[in-house]
């Protein structure tokens, strides 16, 4: 009998650092939900508790304070050399995913901003100094979300790592990351190609103007 191939096993990671986990254990259980047998990595600092049904945790040092450079630090660190869906903690997801499915041939998949486009950026925001940005919407400057993100590999989070240590270390707090995949994606050396907001990042507000059934909300 000709052997049975085998299906890869999808891959999920997000960060999760504090003492609150709500909000990455409902996205654990979605995922679960989908995905029985994923591999499932939760990265966070020396102190945060496991959440439970992840599969592993990889713990890095840093400044969690810097939250977005964090992020990125975790994940270049984590070193993957498999395609994996990175998101934040504050999804469900609703529909079975196959990152390698949706990479194709391509070697990242961004999430293209949909909603709010045309608002305004905050130049205050946190308390940020923004005002290079003044007038300027969130469609001209950050077309592209940090929620949900497919890299074929770790190299991608390294080369955004690389790019958020050029800028201003303001953006290490908040930012940072859309700065920096904007700006690795744009420059043209990852084959790339786009997950709508409207399926991988759903917002429930926005209900009239979904395009089909979301996959993440």
């Amino acid at each position: 009998m000709p052997e049975t191939e085998l299906k890869p096993v999808p891959h999920f990671v997000f960060l999760h650092v504090g003492a609150d986990g709500l909000l990455p254990s409902l996205l654990v259980r979605s995922i679960r939900a989908q995905h029985p047998h994923a591999r499932l990595i939760q990265c966070s600092d020396h102190l945060t508790q496991e959440i439970g049904g992840v599969s592993e945790v990889f713990r890095s040092r840093g400044n969690i304070s810097n939250l977005m450079r964090f992020r990125l630090v975790c994940f270049a660190r984590l070193g993957l050399t498999t395609p994996a869906l990175y998101l934040d903690t504050d999804m469900l997801v609703m529909a079975p995913i196959d990152p390698a499915l949706v990479l194709g041939e391509c070697e990242i998949a961004v999430c293209a901003r949909e909603f709010g486009r045309t608002n305004l950026i905050n130049t205050s925001f946190g308390g940020m100094n923004l005002s290079e940005y003044e007038g300027k919407t969130f469609g001209e400057i950050y077309p592209y979300l940090g929620c949900a993100t497919i890299s074929q590999n770790a190299a991608f989070w390294q080369e955004c790592l690389d790019e958020m240590d050029r800028l201003d270390p303001k953006f290490h707090f908040w930012y940072g990351d859309q700065e920096a995949i904007r700006n690795i994606v744009n420059a043209g050396k990852y084959r790339s190609t786009l997950l709508p907001e409207s399926i991988y990042a759903f917002l429930p507000g926005e209900i009239p103007r979904a395009r089909e059934n979301p996959r993440i909300f």
